[in-house]
């Protein structure tokens, strides 16, 4: 008890909560991957913008590579209608867009930053206004809406209000020829023309065209269509003479604006004579002298109506009919200036975003710079390696090209937007010690490699598993259906079938689940890639292009449960290996510069766990639900396995089996808990007495069944040289941990060779060759942790808090070492060698989350000197930290008024929970420093997805993670302060003028004239003059810090979870700073109240005497701070006040400074006008 009192009381220094608030921040900072259910696209052609919108309330606008903006649609009456975004239409070169929902809602969206911000609203009201349809004036003041009563409505985007003036479909109709007698329905489209912007071209759904005149308000003339089929569209040319009016019959027809008789070919149906699917969206350019004409849809109806389709037909006779395996959304093209030249396609897909070249003739397809889809097949994992060293990233690199060699060169023709000056987006990663990759394992048994080193996350190469397995009459199958494919898409082979192209890259479907993609493991250092399957297979491939003598595929196979005699596998068969792979004759498998060395097979083929490789031993571990493995893939040759399975549980299932207890057991032990607590409730003396310095409440935390049929199964493996048999010498070991907290330590022992590749290698390198050996491995420690819960990391770090793994080859590290245990319900610091316990951490006994996965982290910032020096002298044992001689980097750089300023580095802990939250946690000392909820559910509609959520998030060496925030999309986060990547691109905005501009300055007048009447206000001007000496006589600024707050566990005890960085700065006449830092000693510095009146009351209790005191204060000078509670006092900048009391006490005009966790910049003052004079 003395020992936790004793403890209590140790609270943080203040230059330590002012370090560890320079040090860590978590904000989300930018997103990867294709948006989740895509529902409207628009592009701006005078300043290349294109925008996205999606049914769950996004949009996201994208200029050229690095400028992103993104905005979210908010619920009003809790309707998923408000955020479904049915249309968006851009106010042209203005750089602003309006969205309408389905809740019949027009937004009108500004950039601020690298965000969209709603600055209008306008609801729409009544079946008769259902929007339809929206056009943007080239003059850019007036927005046509068109609506299901097919009406046309003009809305003033300066005052976001409707004009008097609206074309009423019943006057249209008394000036249309009497041949037409039909209600003329919904407007389906509405188009200004571009030679004459008083005219209209409105298209009605039941086969009306009408060129309105707003000079003459009057119908100039009407085109009826034959028959009069349903409209759905229309396209006018750059010229203003024709356009394209397209229908739902599958039929369109090029019409001449200045005659209503209808062309020749006005019945023409390009898939006909069959019923076809409507055409959705049409353009119409040129390819030299010839016609182009893009459009969707147009299928036969009954043998291709399920095709999505986008056809390119060309006046020369060419037809490209590019079929994809995801629902066409919406697709624009891309002209060249000032003419009709198309130039690029651009598709929006359910699944993924397509761009093809229309410029050649052959319409190759381009590699977009963002947008990609990551899900292209089913993601099944994800690991992301830091540090990867050049050579590695340029020989991927190399590997992809040689698959990029079919796309097109073109330029990339959404250009807009600005980049800020400075260091171009493409050299951020020279200033990073590596680069970082994200590998995505896939359902079809592919790895993808990303580039995630700045804001763009690029594919780079991707690597399939599946060319190694199956017979040989399937693969010779599928070369052929390859080849027939091709042959296919290349000549017609009868007249009236759409020339089909298969197009995209979004495959949802896998010939065989045993191919998925369960663990990956990549050597930084060395380019050698493990990939571990779901049947137990494991692929041992590397990016080394520069070895000439290759071997053909090697093949082995290690039986876990060789030894148990009564196991009997139930589960799915194992992969076969093609057998012209394995014949001696066979050449190397390499596949565009990948060589795939070998396949090892863990039997019984259950999915593989977890893997560890340590390339520079030539070993890799991998772990199932039976046992462990060990091969050294150098020789090719299994070194041992150890198989983790109860003697007495022999069950074969393939399925994971329950950890829960029989039904008559739950019941009966259910029963006696009820038992036991109406026992307690009715014998008070059972009730534990209070004291007043009682021990925090922790859950009761049940002991694991060791016979859990689970409990055999390893979840992480762990290769490092450290401190085993004794102090002075490391040892090669492997670590193996399972799911009944069984630990156990190996102790390797390596042949010399492959000793000196972890150590300094010798002066002359002409070492004597020395007999070759196998590498062995016996048992060295094992530990047995009592609670029995599942073991999710294990980590060796040195004494500077850097991990041994993530250390150079041939370094050791600070000794001495220390191991920590990470199980799903705490923390463990053991001694090495002695394995003696340190320090713990019960996170489920404290907050009930359970641990999901760990990561070392580096953590950076600039300091003075002289806040290093304090630092050290209040702590001289901390050994996280590391200034000069430690790991990190120093960097002396001068600035100018600050004097010196150096690079401190520290190393911590980062967590994630079950419950979505991120915790950092120094080491060894686990106390907490930041704690931030990542992945929530509010952010995630769907279950699955937050599930998914947690399960995908990978964390970086330098502070940061991603996670799938959606089946498609990634999340990218940062937890520190020195590395934040997130898009630095803006849109310039045109001014909007406003009427409501002189409303808001007269609103500002009539708000300084509400004064106190004890308040004098002073004009800006003059105290903007007046020096500052003279407004404040002796300034003194009092700040509380937050992170000097009451923690508990390293956490602060508010229940406001954005108030990161808190500053209280008041400025008060005669009080000096010795005063105020008296005042702070002697009451408490806890700001636990999240209110006004006691953020007043604490401050309020200052003093002073004198006979004439005059209190200033310039809200300018005030740094920009924010408080949900406090309101705007903008208006009231600058207040002086005088008093002639001898003894007043004095209100504190306070002003709250908050960062927001999202790096959102927010202003916010407040003025507490409560004054009370007194004389003793």
């Amino acid at each position: 008890m003395l020992k936790f009192i004793r403890g209590k009381g140790q609270q943080p220094t203040a230059e330590r909560q002012r370090l560890q608030k320079d040090l860590f921040a978590y904000r989300k900072t930018a997103q990867h991957g294709f948006p989740h259910k895509p529902s409207a696209l628009a592009y701006d052609p005078v300043l290349k913008l294109m925008a996205i919108g999606t049914q769950t309330g996004a949009i996201k606008v994208f200029g050229q590579p690095g400028v992103e903006l993104y905005a979210q649609h908010t619920l009003v009456s809790n309707s998923a209608a408000e955020l479904n975004v049915q249309l968006l239409e851009w106010v042209n070169g203005t750089g602003r867009i309006l969205s309408l929902t389905v809740a019949n809602q027009l937004i009108l969206w500004e950039p601020v930053g690298t965000t969209l911000v709603a600055i209008k609203t306008l609801p729409f009201d009544g079946k008769l206004k259902k929007v339809s349809s929206l056009c943007c004036s080239s003059n850019k003041d007036v927005l046509w809406i068109g609506t299901e009563g097919g009406n046309i409505y003009q809305l003033d985007l300066h005052t976001f209000t409707i004009r008097e003036h609206v074309v009423y479909h019943d006057v249209v109709l008394e000036q249309v020829p009497p041949a037409y007698k039909l209600n003329p329905g919904a407007i389906e489209s509405i188009r200004q023309l571009p030679n004459d912007p008083n005219k209209l071209l409105i298209a009605y759904n039941r086969g009306l065209c009408v060129l309105w005149d707003f000079e003459s308000s009057s119908v100039e003339r009407a085109y009826i269509a034959p028959g009069h089929g349903q409209s759905v569209g229309l396209s006018v040319d750059v010229g203003g003479s024709e356009f394209s009016w397209y229908h739902a019959d599958g039929s369109y027809a090029t019409w001449n604006i200045d005659t209503a008789e209808p062309p020749q070919n006005v019945n023409y149906v390009p898939y006909g004579p069959d019923p076809c699917k409507s055409i959705n969206r049409l353009y119409k350019g040129k390819r030299g002298t010839n016609d182009v004409i893009v459009f969707s849809g147009g299928m036969p109806r009954s043998a291709y109506g399920d095709h999505n389709c986008v056809s390119v037909h060309v006046s020369d006779g060419q037809k490209v009919c590019l079929d994809f395996t995801s629902k066409v959304i919406d697709f624009f093209v891309t002209f060249k200036e000032d003419s009709e030249v198309a130039e690029v396609l651009i598709v929006l897909l359910e699944e993924e975003l397509c761009a093809y070249d229309l410029t050649d003739s052959n319409i190759p397809a381009i590699k977009t710079p963002y947008l990609h889809s990551v899900h292209a097949s089913a993601v099944t994992c994800n690991y992301l390696t830091s540090q990867v060293t050049q050579s590695v990233y340029e020989r991927i690199l190399r590997a992809g090209d040689e698959q990029d060699i079919d796309y097109s060169n073109i330029d990339w023709p959404i250009t807009g937007g600005v980049l800020p000056d400075g260091v171009p987006q493409s050299d951020e990663e020279d200033e990073a010690p590596g680069y970082e990759i994200l590998l995505t394992g896939h359902e079809d048994g592919s790895v993808k490699f990303w580039d995630c080193t700045g804001i763009l996350l690029q594919p780079i190469y991707n690597f399939k598993t599946n060319i190694i397995f199956g017979n040989e009459h399937e693969y010779r199958d599928d070369a052929a259906a390859d080849i027939s494919a091709d042959h296919f898409s290349a000549e017609q082979l009868d007249e009236g079938e759409p020339p089909f192209r298969k197009s995209g890259l979004f495959d949802p479907y896998s010939d065989d689940p045993r191919l998925a993609v369960k663990k990956i493991a990549l050597c930084p250092q060395t380019g050698q890639l493990i990939v571990g399957g779901t049947a137990g297979q494991i692929v041992i491939a590397d990016f080394d292009d520069t070895s000439d003598a290759r071997d053909s595929l090697k093949y082995n196979c290690m039986n876990l449960v060789s030894d148990r005699d009564g196991f009997v596998w139930k589960g799915h068969d194992q992969l076969n290996v093609r057998p012209n792979l394995l014949e001696d004759t066979a050449s190397p498998l390499t596949e565009n510069g990948v060589n795939i060395t070998g396949v090892l097979q863990v039997l019984p083929p259950a999915s593989i766990t977890c893997m560890a490789l340590e390339a520079n031993w030539g070993l890799v571990s991998g772990g199932t639900a039976h046992g462990l493995v060990l091969f050294d893939f150098k020789n090719f040759v299994p070194v041992f396995h150890r198989c983790t399975l109860n003697p007495n549980d022999l069950t074969g299932a393939g399925e994971q089996l329950s950890r829960r207890k029989s039904f008559k057991k739950s019941l009966r032990e259910s029963f006696r808990k009820l038992r036991k607590g109406r026992s307690t409730r009715n014998n008070p003396t059972n009730q534990v007495p209070t004291t007043l310095e009682a021990r925090p409440i922790e859950r009761q935390i049940e002991a694991r069944n060791t016979d859990d049929g689970l409990g055999s199964m390893v979840r992480c493996l762990l290769f490092a040289k450290t401190y085993v048999t004794n102090v002075n010498i490391t040892s090669p070991t492997l670590w193996s941990a399972t799911n009944s907290s069984t630990v156990s330590v190996f102790l390797l022992h390596l042949p010399p060779a492959q000793t000196a590749a972890t150590s300094v290698p010798p002066a002359s390198g002409n070492a004597s060759p020395q007999t070759p050996r196998r590498i062995s491995a016996q048992l060295a420690k094992e530990i047995q942790l009592k609670h029995r819960a599942p073991v999710v990391g294990i980590s060796i770090f040195d004494q500077t808090g850097c991990p041994v793994d993530q250390l150079n080859a041939g370094e050791n590290g600070t000794p001495p070492h220390r191991l920590l245990i990470a199980s799903e319900e705490q923390f463990k610091v053991f001694s090495l060698p002695q394995l003696k316990p340190i320090n713990k951490y019960k996170l489920t006994a404290h907050e009930g989350a359970r641990i999901r996965r760990i990561h070392f982290g580096s953590f950076n910032c600039p300091i003075s000197p002289e806040l290093l020096q304090s630092l050290y002298s209040n702590s001289p044992t901390k050994s996280t930290r590391s200034h000069g001689d430690g790991d990190g980097p120093v960097n002396i750089s001068g600035r100018s008024g600050a004097g010196r300023r150096e690079l401190y580095h520290e190393m911590a802990l980062i967590c994630l929970t079950n419950m979505g939250d991120i915790m950092v946690l120094s080491v060894p000392e686990l106390k907490r420093q930041l704690n931030a909820a990542a992945v929530r559910r509010e952010d995630i509609k769907q279950r699955i997805f937050f599930l998914s959520g947690i399960s995908s998030l990978c964390f970086t060496n330098a502070g940061e993670a991603l996670y799938m925030m959606s089946s498609s999309e990634l999340q990218r986060i940062a937890l520190g302060t020195s590395k934040i990547v997130q898009p630095t691109g803006i849109v310039e905005v045109e001014p909007l003028e406003s009427e409501g501009s002189a409303l808001q300055a007269n609103e500002g007048e009539e708000s300084d004239k509400e004064t106190d009447a004890n308040t004098k206000v002073v004009n800006n001007a003059e105290i903007k003059a007046l020096p500052v000496a003279t407004q404040r006589p002796k300034p003194a600024e009092v700040s509380v810090d937050r992170n000097s707050l009451h923690l508990t566990n390293g956490v602060s005890n508010s229940n406001s979870p954005s108030r990161a960085n808190e500053t209280i700065t008041s400025s008060i006449g005669d009080i000096t700073v010795d005063s105020v830092r008296d005042h702070l000693n002697t009451t408490t510095t806890t700001l636990c109240s999240t209110t006004t009146e006691e953020t007043v009351g604490r401050l309020s209790v200052l003093s002073t005497q004198a006979n004439q005191a005059t209190t200033t204060v310039n809200m300018n000078d005030i740094p920009d701070i924010n408080i949900p509670n406090l309101m705007d006092l903008k208006s009231k900048s600058n207040t002086s006040e005088t008093s002639t009391s001898s003894v007043v006490i004095k209100s504190i005009i306070t002003s709250i400074s908050h960062e927001k966790t999202n790096g959102e910049g927010e202003t916010k003052t407040t003025r507490t006008t409560t004054h009370e004079e007194s004389e003793f």
